[in-house]
């Protein structure tokens, strides 16, 4: 799906870029449905697509930065915890979207794992058609 897909969903990105937003979605369905889509160079060549089409795609660093502080030691993930305060703290120009996965994804980062699990499901309430909020919150219930 591209910028005017999500939009018709009502799912607004910051990005003018409709690459990065396809990436993002290739993305998401490779994490939804555990497969590496390899014509796109599988997750990590998704991931180089959607950065280059826009270094600062928010959704795609919300994202990325999430999954990589989901259910991991949090002595190993000190850095990406790091990327994501300093990102948060400059970050300008959000959609509502953006700004309410922005905070679930703190909230997962800290492991506040019932904090995450009621904003991804505030996020639902609001953009019941957001499939990564229903996702990550499905995991989180299951905890």
């Amino acid at each position: 799906r591209d910028l005017a897909a999500y939009s018709d969903q009502g799912l607004e990105y910051s990005t003018p870029s409709n690459t990065a937003v396809k990436m993002l979605d290739a993305l998401i369905n490779q994490c939804i449905y555990s497969y590496s889509d390899e014509q796109l160079g599988g997750w990590e060549g998704t991931t180089r697509k959607m950065f280059q089409a826009d270094p600062d795609f928010a959704m795609g660093t919300i994202f990325i930065l999430g999954l990589e502080c989901f259910g991991v030691n949090p002595e190993k993930t000190a850095g990406q915890r790091r990327k994501l305060i300093d990102f948060s703290k400059k970050s300008k120009h959000l959609t509502n979207l953006e700004i309410m996965h922005l905070k679930a994804v703190n909230l997962l980062s800290t492991e506040d794992i019932y904090g995450a699990m009621v904003a991804f499901e505030n996020i639902l309430a609001q953009y019941p058609l957001d499939a990564y909020a229903l996702h990550i919150a499905y995991f989180l219930a299951l905890t």
